[in-house]
């Protein structure tokens, strides 16, 4: 299928790009979700090993952002190329080395957009702006929004979008069976 793209930087697709906060909160038995690096699987959140914010801290760790569906979080530090889509229902913060896109379903389809951030595209895209630090590597977020996607129109964007969520909703089917058949 050929189409046509054009080249946008991605603050133009997005309402908002945010950082989380540059600490760790108290530990807590029960309240929100501090998400973590360790909570990003295969390109999915993994909610089944969280850490908890108290409901007394939660207002100081979403003064920037309270994420919210649709929200694409990503990895800026340490480990580079974590993304997944904040699930409907979520309750949480950002962790530490995580950031937080806000598509602006006007313009971009939050799908088309996340499985964009897989593409080799977008890849180089992270390695031309990489900085390479003495212990961790990391993207500068002061240059995030400049950074380009190979937008194709909006019909197209919903058409690749659906094919690759379909293909994810059953790969994470055979995943649960394959799961319970080893149990």
């Amino acid at each position: 299928m050929k189409y046509e793209r054009k080249k946008v930087p991605i603050s133009s697709l997005c309402v908002g790009i945010y950082d989380g906060p540059h600490a760790t909160p108290p530990k807590s038995d029960s309240g929100a979700v501090f998400l973590g690096i360790s909570n990003f699987s295969n390109g999915r959140l993994d909610l089944s090993n969280i850490r908890y914010i108290s409901e007394d801290d939660l207002p100081q760790w979403t003064k920037r952002v309270t994420p919210k569906a649709h929200d694409i979080v990503f990895s800026y530090e340490a480990t580079l190329n974590l993304y997944a889509i904040i699930p409907d229902g979520f309750y949480g913060c950002l962790g530490r080395r995580m950031a937080l896109m806000r598509p602006d379903e006007r313009k971009v389809d939050y799908r088309f957009l996340y499985y964009y951030m897989f593409s080799a595209e977008w890849r180089e895209e992270i390695e031309r702006y990489k900085v390479n630090g003495s212990t961790v590597d990391r993207i500068p977020l002061v240059s995030f929004p400049s950074f380009t996607v190979n937008l194709p129109d909006m019909a197209t964007q919903r058409y690749i979008a659906g094919i690759l969520s379909e293909l994810d909703d059953k790969i994470e089917i055979n995943n649960k069976i394959n799961d319970n058949l080893a149990a």
